[in-house]
């Protein structure tokens, strides 16, 4: 017994060397279960609708995805894909490699360790698997700037941002899903490296930024963080030699990385790429600087002012040299833009997403939320500490805030970064709070002499009352998430069964060969091609101005002039959506700007004064299609809402009651959203026979010349929930008509 006793206690004696700390235990406890959370609210859609893609992009990079596994990398960066922006096609390198690529070798891998998984899985695991990976960097910058308890601020406000939460909701399968965890990843790796002057550290930074360069095209604003943060360091004489090496190792190498992308050719010539390496010139001209003050009889002051002069001279010419020869490519338009958003006038294609217009600020407080509050406080910290660690927190808040306002999809990026300021801000309020009511003195632990000395004290009462208040703004944060997800659930886009134009992708699938010819709006290009399985004119990539201001053109322009447009593509379907009445503003705009020789021009077309369309607007071919054979209460409500005055005194007039060139095919409706389906009729052509209705999940179906009102069980919402890869079964079920 008294042996028993004895190899306890030098058992327990052995294992006190590893003994944690009871407050570590609860700090790291709270930090898995803020991982947790984030986790969850992201995968919600999963666990409560099953597997699927939402929004728009996700399908070009499923397809993409699916390219990769079976064809390969090198047919993927060789091969031109002409079922898209017909007749000229796209190469698959237009596409940033990052998602594919991260979503094949995923896949791989769980193959490799007998996980047997559809490639839906993973593409609508991958966006909540990411978001929980940077809401974990968040965490990471804000520890190593303040301190874990800022961490803990900050990773909390990151896991239940809105901003974030949804481009990292399950299926939003695109470049934001894994972008913003390399993003603040990047930033965490470059403070460590900063901080503890680590090569090591410098170079897996350089090897994040370039991936991040090969994953979305924001990687010019991190370039330019790290250009900007380091340059501020420069001429506040605070740049220290572990900063500037890590500038030169991280941003050079990832740089380079970058530029191999064939997406990226040219960004080394180019403004962006030459802010990058103008400051790490800047970094050289100090060193060498530094080196000569040593030599020159003048010291410092003449080794400096013989640097400067010298290697400006040579920046100078060098410019001169790459702009006369033409090997200097100036901002990109679209990123000039968002730094001056007084420029997005002249660019009506990218003006014309909702999410590419300046943010207002509902916008910006919905997705950012409490941290609006507390990111003042980080900044008011950092300007009073001032070390390098503070100056990048300024920076990043800053910027982050600044680009959110600019174009509103990037509150995204603001959101954790608005959160990394936010959690510093609340540590730095609460801290001397903490103190209170942990019992702990600044000066000295007895009262009389704390007193004496006047160190000024806080009543626990107030010290409760400030967490209680912070704890209920932290609570309405979480209502603001939820809310946030029941918005991505039903607002963002979820294509699988619940679709109503899921109709009108089902019959092109079905009955449309893959070489036939689809005339659609650019919004819907990807899912019509790859969903629907048909060639399109444009797609989302918008890649082409000119064939947009075209197609534009074939839209606005009157259906017996349109039909000669249309005729020169050989385009056999037409798609229009109720929303296009809508978007419409756009296509004038930009078949003005970029298909002039049509003679589209907003002021025939729009007053521009009350926001209406004029009559030209209501002989166009989009009306025609939009409101043809709709009831004639709906047609007039359209019209009294989007036409002129005098428009709405007589809308009998501007209701279609025949087409000449267009057969309607399918109409689809469901919950006041309307999609329709027409096949393009040429005079030299014999109107071929109505094709029979496909399985739908549509409940409203119009066929030509009668209207059926049906509902199809052909899936059922057990199905869905039960079975997991149900609601991507379509396209898993005819890869053949993809491929």
């Amino acid at each position: 017994m008294i042996e028993l006793s004895s190899f306890f206690e030098k058992l327990k004696d052995s294992l006190s060397v590893f003994k944690i700390p009871r407050e570590s235990i609860l700090h790291y406890l709270a930090l898995l279960g803020i991982l947790v959370i984030a986790f969850l609210i992201r995968a919600y859609p999963i666990i409560a609708y099953g597997y699927s893609l939402r929004a728009y992009d996700t399908f070009i990079q499923y397809m993409a995805t699916r390219i990769l596994e079976e064809k390969g990398l090198f047919y993927f960066l060789t091969n031109v894909d002409y079922n898209t922006w017909y007749p000229w096609g796209r190469s698959w390198t237009a596409l940033y490699l990052g998602i594919p690529l991260t979503a094949f070798v995923l896949h791989k891998l769980l193959l490799f360790f007998g996980i047997n998984v559809e490639l839906i899985v993973v593409a609508s695991a991958m966006p909540p698997f990411f978001g929980t990976l940077a809401v974990l960097s968040v965490y990471g910058v804000a520890t190593e700037i303040k301190s874990n308890r800022a961490g803990l601020f900050a990773a909390f406000l990151a896991a239940i941002s809105a901003g974030m939460i949804q481009r990292t909701i399950a299926g939003f399968f695109d470049n934001e899903s894994i972008g913003i965890f390399l993003i603040i990843f990047s930033i965490y790796l470059f403070i460590l490296a900063s901080k503890r002057g680590s090569v090591l550290y410098a170079m897996l930074d350089g090897l994040v930024l370039g991936f991040l360069g090969w994953t979305w095209g924001i990687y010019r604003y991190v370039f330019g963080l790290l250009a900007l943060y380091v340059f501020v360091l420069l001429i506040s004489r605070k740049l220290n030699r572990d900063v500037a090496l890590t500038y030169v190792i991280a941003a050079g190498w990832g740089l380079s990385i970058t530029a191999i992308l064939p997406r990226n050719y040219g960004i080394i010539l180019s403004m962006e790429g030459m802010l990058v390496l103008g400051v790490l010139l800047l970094i050289v001209i100090r060193e060498l600087a530094a080196y000569l003050s040593n030599i020159l009889a003048g010291g410092a002051k003449q080794a400096y002012t013989v640097m400067s002069i010298g290697g400006g001279f040579i920046v100078l010419v060098g410019i001169l040299v790459l702009y006369a020869t033409g090997q200097l490519s100036p901002l990109g338009s679209k990123f000039a833009s968002v730094i001056n958003p007084a420029l997005r006038t002249a660019l009506p294609t990218f003006s014309s997403v909702s999410e590419n217009q300046p943010a207002a600020w509902g916008v910006i407080f919905l997705g950012a939320f409490a941290t609006i509050l507390f990111a003042p406080l980080g900044l008011y910290y950092s300007l009073e500490q001032r070390d390098t660690a503070q100056i990048f927190l300024i920076v990043m808040v800053l910027t982050g805030f600044y680009f959110s306002a600019s174009i509103s999809r990037y509150i995204a990026l603001g959101a954790p970064l608005l959160a990394i300021g936010a959690g510093v801000g609340i540590d730095y309020l609460l801290d001397p709070f903490a103190r209170v009511m942990r019992g702990e003195w600044i000066v000295h632990r007895i009262k009389p002499v704390r007193v004496r000395l006047g160190e000024a004290t806080l009543p626990r009462g107030e010290a409760f009352a400030t967490y209680l208040l912070i704890a209920l703004i932290l609570s309405l944060s979480v209502h603001n998430a939820v809310l946030s997800v029941t918005a991505s659930r039903f607002g963002a886009g979820r294509y699988d069964i619940d679709s109503t134009e899921l109709a009108i992708f089902d019959y092109l699938r079905t009955y449309a060969s893959p070489m036939d010819i689809v005339l659609s709006w650019w919004d819907y290009g990807y899912r019509l091609r790859v969903y629907g399985n048909v060639t399109v004119l444009v797609d989302n990539g918008t890649g082409n101005s000119t064939q947009m201001g075209v197609v534009g053109s074939m839209f606005m322009l009157p259906e017996e002039k349109s039909i000669s447009l249309i005729k020169r593509y050989n385009v056999k379907y037409v798609v229009v959506y109720g929303v296009d009445l809508f978007k419409a503003i756009w296509m004038i705009r930009i078949a003005q700007k970029h298909a002039p020789m049509y003679n589209i021009t907003e002021k025939d077309y729009f007053n521009a004064d009350k926001g209406r369309y004029k009559e030209p607007f209501f002989n166009s071919l989009l009306w025609k299609l939009i409101a043809y054979k709709e009831d004639d209460r709906q047609v007039t409500g359209w019209i009294q809402q989007i036409g002129e005055e005098e428009i709405s005194k007589d809308p009998t007039k501007y209701i279609p009651r025949t087409l000449m060139y267009f057969e309607p095919v399918l109409f689809a409706k469901k919950s006041g959203s309307l999609v329709k389906l027409y096949r393009v009729i040429y005079r030299t052509e014999q109107i071929p026979p109505k094709s029979p209705l496909v399985n739908t999940t549509a409940t409203s179906i119009i066929a030509p010349e009668n209207i059926v009102t049906t509902r199809y069980s052909s899936f059922s919402k057990k199905a869905l929930i039960h079975e997991p890869y149900i609601s991507f079964l379509m396209m898993e079920n005819h890869r053949s008509y993809i491929w």
